[in-house]
């Protein structure tokens, strides 16, 4: 009979069976996911519970699921033990670990020196819009017509009224690559 274990799982206490323990951290099956489970409580990856499916498990979690369990030597501080596994959510975050731990030996000597960092002042202006009329299509009698800029560029809706069939409808500039017109009838 395999062991159980309680523990705190998205705000409720689940139980579940054990399959490996490394160091202070516990592999436990549950609802046919894997969760590490740390003090009574299953390590969370933002604000969602850390799990595992067989295929996406670390290679440290599968090892010991067959019985291959690394080599732990004595920490100074238990709470910084160096062989536990760690669980990493992104890319960047593995490889800046890898990067830490190069030997300073092993490094060649144009990583040793200081390199200069480049010192760039974006310069984000506001790109002047160079648009003075824009299209709109009469929504009676789909007539186009240009309609000066200046009129509606605080982003609020105007009447206009068609030069072909002298109806008013309603326009509302509406920033996209170039300005756009939305129109609507009303009677």
């Amino acid at each position: 009979m395999e062991d159980t274990i309680t523990f705190w799982l998205d705000n409720k206490i689940s139980s579940g069976l054990i399959m490996a323990e490394v160091g202070n951290q516990i592999l436990v099956l549950y609802r046919d996911k894997y969760y590490v489970v740390v003090g009574g409580a299953a390590l969370m990856k933002g604000v969602r519970p850390l799990h595992y499916s067989k295929t996406s498990m670390p290679t440290v979690w599968k090892n010991a699921l067959k019985g291959i369990l690394p080599q732990i030597k004595p920490a100074i501080d238990s709470a910084e033990d160096e062989n536990m596994p760690v669980t990493i959510s992104t890319k960047k975050e593995r490889i800046d670990m890898q990067k830490s731990f190069t030997p300073v030996s092993d490094l060649p000597e144009s990583q040793l020196k200081p390199t200069p960092k480049k010192t760039t002042t974006p310069d984000a202006k506001p790109v002047k819009i160079a648009q003075t009329v824009v299209s709109a299509l009469c929504p009676y009698c789909n007539h186009k017509q240009d309609l000066p800029f200046e009129k509606g560029k605080n982003g609020k809706p105007f009447f206009a009224a068609c030069v072909r069939c002298s109806s008013e409808f309603a326009v509302r500039f509406v920033p996209v690559t170039m300005y756009q017109a939305q129109v609507a009838a009303f009677k």
